[in-house]
């Protein structure tokens, strides 16, 4: 039988439980034509409105379940089915970078007929947590769309074994479980692809005819190891290994902030850098502004490439920068929500999006 909307499958599941007083998790996912893990997400959102009983490996019928059920169609409406998805969003912040994302899975939802809830949180595991579990209590919660912090040992262990548990579809925005491999469920995922990114710079900087190609990271960011990779890789296939400078990653903290920057500048200096390409605007814009007061000529003795493209440009020059699709993430990540919440059982998803390359004033050919 083709999969039935959440609503329907949810009465068909009451049904069968009344018939046969209670059911094992496969033999309903057979019956309703689902898969197990559907299933426990149904019984566990009946279980919450008081209309089933869960028990191990299945349900058990409560009387009056069904009747309850047609109570509240009567109530809401003759097919709650057509009721607006409600989708909750939690990301790490609403200042840099995250506020188009945002826009962009509020833009979506309007126009695709869903509510859209935004939360924020901070890159800190535990408070994803404290957050999830408050808006997890809410029964009319249809999907999440999280950023979660994955970076923290036990505490983001903790985090994504309560993703598992909820019964709802869960999108991941801008991160990736892809090196969990003890847990039993997969996520929709949507991600800009970093790599390709870098890859964009590197090569748009070797086409100016920049050998001595360096690469500068903040390495708090998620994003850095990605868009380092990216670097590294671009640079061996375009066979600059022994000409390019190594990954470097620059210390933004405090008082090291420029002294990290001179150590930066003087490498260049002694290696004959000409091109950088720097992750993130924060950084390429402090190092614009440093470079600029000791001296150096930008782009005529060093092209800057920023990673981001926030504050790029508002810099004097304007900063080129490599622009992940931020509005387009958050766009398709509502997207993919809405598709799970109607196809539970379709394959999951895992979107990568090219980020694009804005040519601006701090680049320009060797001489």
């Amino acid at each position: 039988m083709p999969p039935a909307l959440a609503h329907t499958r949810r009465r068909l599941l009451l049904a069968a439980l009344d018939r046969a007083g209670e059911a094992h998790v496969d033999d309903l996912a057979s019956e309703l034509g689902v898969s197990p893990i559907t299933v426990r997400r149904d019984i566990a959102r009946l279980a919450d409105e008081g209309l089933l009983e869960r028990v191990r490996g299945g349900a058990q019928s409560l009387a009056g379940g069904r009747e309850e059920f047609a109570a509240a169609d009567r109530v809401v409406g003759a097919d709650r089915s057509g009721a607006r998805p409600n989708i909750a969003m939690v990301v790490p912040s609403l200042q840099y970078y995250w506020p188009a994302i945002v826009h962009g899975a509020t833009e979506a939802a309007r126009r695709l007929g869903a509510e859209l809830a935004v939360h924020a949180s901070t890159a800190n595991a535990e408070a994803n947590l404290l957050v999830l579990e408050q808006i997890a209590q809410d029964p009319s919660l249809d999907a999440l769309i999280i950023a979660p912090e994955l970076r923290s040992g036990a505490a983001s262990d903790a985090l994504v074994a309560r993703l598992v548990e909820l019964p709802i579809p869960v999108v991941l925005a801008e991160r990736g479980i892809d090196d969990c491999t003890a847990i039993d469920r997969t996520f929709d995922t949507v991600r800009s692809n970093h790599s390709a990114g870098a890859a964009l710079a590197v090569r748009h900087l070797a086409s100016l005819g920049h050998r001595r190609i360096a690469y500068e990271g903040v390495l708090s960011t998620p994003t850095n190891p990605f868009v380092e990779t990216g670097y590294e890789r671009t640079i061996a296939q375009l066979g600059l290994q022994g000409e390019a400078a190594p990954a470097r990653r620059l210390d933004l903290s405090g008082e090291r902030t420029f002294y990290s920057i001179d150590a930066a500048l003087e490498r260049y200096r002694d290696e004959h850098v000409t091109a950088v390409l720097i992750h993130s605007d924060v950084a390429a814009t402090m190092l614009l502004q440093h470079a600029t007061r000791r001296g150096w000529s930008v782009p005529e003795e060093l092209s800057l490439i920023a990673y981001d493209d926030e504050l790029s440009v508002s810099s004097r020059p304007a900063l080129t920068a490599v622009a992940p699709p931020k509005r387009a993430l958050g766009e398709r990540a509502v997207q993919l929500a809405l598709h799970r919440m109607e196809s539970p059982d379709s394959p999951i998803e895992h979107v990568r999006l090219m980020p694009s390359l804005h040519v601006r004033e701090s680049t320009r050919a060797v001489n």
